[in-house]
């Protein structure tokens, strides 16, 4: 691995890796608040994302880009998305609180394992499309992952309300799936020539794009309507297809043309 120019090392920016390991120790304050009492949860954790974002946000100034340009930043982007996403979703039910916190506390412990140094963008990424592309699927990844929460919570007790809660979040994350996937086309067509290539991230990308459609028309296909268990089990199995697209295909293919250095 070549040297980190001085620049963008770690103890050039001290504030903005405080920053980084502050919002870590937040979003782990704010599980155990949660898992004590879960109304008293969303503000340590919007504490948490507030700091995470003034973090990210710096750490974009220092390389006047998205700071999403390697492993670390991946992972940090992905953990913002989700205390963002979970602090707009509260519900004060544990069952469905504490799974999405173990994943937002799994995918900030990654972040924080690696060298916390800035890196420039590489060239493929300088293009409008990769701020647009990039952000909108962590969102996305996030709000599957309180849908699939949700359907944990429906297991528990049965309660139609987390059914529609499941509905609504596999729409909003459908939805800005399709619009991350159609920024992603135009930014292949920038950094490769080409809409879509036979890459284990564009491919994953649909069958998630045609997993949460499925899950959709299920409501509205009549020979199902007396199945509820099926939406919530959707949901669950659209989880682990989350973490095959997101940590498979981005960190053990090595041959992705989406992994990240």
């Amino acid at each position: 691995m070549p040297p980190v120019p001085p620049a963008l090392q770690a103890s050039s920016h001290p504030v903005l890796s405080a920053l980084l390991w502050i919002a870590g120790g937040l979003y782990l304050l704010a599980f155990l608040v949660t898992a004590w009492r879960p109304a008293a949860g969303r503000w340590v954790l919007g504490a948490g994302a507030a700091v995470h974002l003034a973090g990210t946000v710096g750490r974009g100034l220092a390389i006047d880009f998205l700071p999403l340009t390697n492993k670390l930043e991946s992972f940090s982007g992905a953990a913002l998305a989700t205390a963002l996403v979970l602090a707009v979703v509260w519900v004060p039910v544990r069952l469905y609180l504490l799974p999405v916190q173990v994943l937002l506390l799994a995918a900030m412990g990654a972040a924080l394992r690696y060298p916390l140094h800035l890196s420039w963008p590489p060239p493929l990424m300088r293009t409008i499309w990769y701020p647009l592309h990039v952000p909108l699927s962590f969102v996305c990844y996030a709000i599957w992952a309180a849908a699939a929460a949700a359907a944990l919570a429906w297991w528990r007790d049965r309660d139609p309300a987390w059914i529609g809660r499941i509905d609504r979040l596999a729409l909003w994350g459908f939805a800005l799936w399709s619009v991350s996937m159609i920024t992603g086309g135009m930014w292949g067509v920038v950094a490769w020539g080409a809409y879509f290539m036979w890459d284990p991230k564009i491919i994953w990308s649909a069958i998630l794009w045609f997993h949460y459609a499925t899950l959709l028309h299920v409501r509205l296909t009549p020979s199902v309507q007396g199945k509820v268990w099926l939406r919530p089990a959707l949901a669950g199995l659209g989880l682990l297809l989350v973490l095959v697209a997101y940590v498979g295909t981005s960190f053990l293919f090595g041959r992705s043309s989406h992994a990240f250095s």
